[in-house]
């Protein structure tokens, strides 16, 4: 139990410090295994627990969320390692918190609630739950509204006052104890049976620290890079001169960023840049285009749209796309020296998929693409045949499979296209360092123009 609180604890406060992320460490997976084999453990001896106190109600709720839990790491599992399942998350989320709530209500109203800490353990399971329940319910029925970071950040509070649940049966099973010395209750355990559970409970101790500090160090290492990139976003804030607004005909909104080539001549015409970011303005091109060395040899417009949490640029499922209202603001820049025979887009990841989206279903917008490490939609391949395409992909991508990239460039040459590919066989999804360091990438791009 006492392990169980540990790597609740460790678990909940990664996820509030970096969220969704904690899933693409590369040490996640065997974490993700420790931890649900320590807490698999308890669930056994809590149910144990409950039919030597003859608690059949609890005893018996208590299975389902055994099972309830073990279904959804197992759904988490295949999402994480196979991309499949996907569409399994949700149920098996409403099928975990519903299983909870009953377990909940069973210590409430069972003869277990006898018990002033089984009581106790209830009631505080049960506004867990229900407070997790509310936010996600309310996430599925309105995806985009801006409330949900806030209810996501009351959702992760929550989660780390839940990892505190075991200390209530601790202090349960502290009471059981100060109870058998006061009547002096002897129960003898085999010395066997004995050693193989402290050999056991060292192992585990010494995997969770292990393991601890493994993930800790892996989130102080995110959290760098997130920084990093908040301070680049600011600097292209401030090459940019501040955000400027797009209003559709149905007055949604974009912000978005443009950046004038250095020594900008307004007699003279520029390729545009569509650099998509994965989140905020972090966009990895605009990052390395805008430097002076690349302006300089590469005189460009850079166009970074601001990606809103829980939104996308196409082709992600359950994400709300914003692909159209983009196009739409580029089609309606103003400024006279950009060359609308010489529009390029890329991103990467969340932005590879916009990447893609967009010569797909703007394919007279754009002259050529970069897409890395993302994916699209194959059907509408055949209608990006005539853009420059170069796409990278890492082999071992854990995020966003290889096939994603791998499809999209069979379903174009079949069609009659002749993109360019390069896969990178040892590395997984950040891959931007390798993609730069292409040699002629940035010259191949620049080229391009559309007939």
């Amino acid at each position: 139990m006492g392990l169980s609180v540990i790597c609740g604890l460790v678990n909940s406060i990664v996820v509030l410090l970096i969220g969704g992320q904690l899933y693409t460490l590369p040490a996640f997976i065997g974490w993700f295994f420790l931890v649900n084999i320590i807490a698999f453990i308890s669930v056994l001896c809590l149910l144990r627990y409950y039919q030597y106190k003859k608690y059949w109600v609890t005893f018996s709720m208590g299975i389902v969320p055994l099972i309830a839990n073990l279904s959804l790491e197992l759904v988490i599992y295949r999402i994480l390692e196979s991309h499949v399942w996907t569409t399994y998350y949700v149920p098996a989320i409403f099928f975990y918190l519903g299983a909870n709530i009953l377990f909940a209500l069973s210590l409430l109203l069972s003869n277990s609630r006898k018990s002033f800490w089984l009581k106790m353990t209830g009631i505080f399971s049960l506004i867990i739950c229900l407070i997790l329940l509310l936010p996600f319910i309310w996430h599925i029925l309105y995806p985009t509204t801006p409330i949900n970071s806030t209810l996501e950040k009351v959702a992760q509070w929550t989660q780390i006052a839940g990892a505190l649940i075991p200390v209530l049966f601790i202090m349960q099973f502290i009471t059981e104890i100060k109870l058998l010395n006061t009547e002096k209750t002897h129960i003898p355990i085999r010395k066997p049976i004995k050693n193989i559970l402290g050999f056991a409970a060292i192992i585990a101790f010494i995997c969770t620290i292990t393991f601890g500090v493994i993930i800790a160090s892996a989130c102080g290492t995110t959290l760098y890079w997130q920084k990093y990139n908040a301070e680049q976003s600011k600097q292209l804030i401030t090459l940019a001169g501040g955000p400027k607004v797009f209003f559709d005909s149905k007055k949604d909104s974009l912000h978005y960023l443009l950046i004038k080539p250095q020594d900008y001549d307004p007699r003279k015409k520029y390729p545009l840049v569509v650099c998509l970011p994965y989140a905020n303005y972090e966009a990895s091109a605009a990052e390395v285009l805008s430097t002076d060395i690349y302006r300089k040899a590469y005189p460009a417009f850079i166009f970074v749209p601001y990606c809103l949490e829980g939104t996308g640029w196409g082709g992600i499922p359950g994400v709300h796309d914003r692909d159209s209202l983009a196009c739409e603001a580029i089609s309606a820049l103003k400024d006279t020296a950009i060359d609308v025979n010489r529009r390029y887009v890329t991103g990467v990841s969340r932005g590879a998929y916009g990447a893609w989206r967009f010569i797909c279903t703007h394919p007279d917008m754009f002259a050529a693409a970069i897409p890395v490490s993302g994916g699209g939609d194959t059907t509408l391949a055949p209608k990006a045949v005539h853009i420059a395409i170069w796409a990278f992909h890492g082999a071992k991508d854990k995020n966003v499979p290889v096939s994603g990239s791998r499809d999209m460039i069979a379903a174009i040459k079949k069609a009659g296209g002749n993109p360019k590919y390069t896969e990178f066989p040892d590395d997984g999804h950040n891959i931007w360092d390798q993609v730069t360091k292409t040699p002629g990438l940035w010259d191949w791009l620049f080229s391009q123009k559309r007939n």
